[in-house]
């Protein structure tokens, strides 16, 4: 399960460093993706590098690997289920933003 978060952090901050790098953001680094774990959620914090400020990205599921669109700083969204972390296709239920929206 770590690793499957580390590498969920990995793939997320390589989306935000295309990002930054697309739009050709030279004001400060992009965003640092970390995690955060408690009892039942592994939060994906994006921590501004121009300012103080920090956001959720995502939540992941400790007890299967879910990732989760978050709701609040402290819970996932009610619906947020939008993919899991082993699976194949996880780079595309998230973008540097956060998790997709459900169509």
């Amino acid at each position: 399960m770590e690793r499957a978060i580390q590498s969920y952090v990995e793939l997320v901050q390589s989306k935000v460093d295309t990002y930054w790098t697309a739009h050709n953001f030279t004001f400060a680094p992009p965003p640092t993706i970390t995690a955060q774990t408690n009892k039942k959620y592994v939060r994906i914090i994006s921590n501004c590098n121009y300012g103080n400020s920090k956001s959720v990205h995502t939540f992941i599921d400790r007890t299967n690997g879910d990732i989760l669109k978050a709701g609040t700083w402290k819970a996932p969204q009610a619906n947020g289920i939008r993919g899991n972390i082993f699976a194949d296709n996880v780079a595309n239920v998230v973008n540097e933003h956060g998790a997709i929206y459900l169509r």
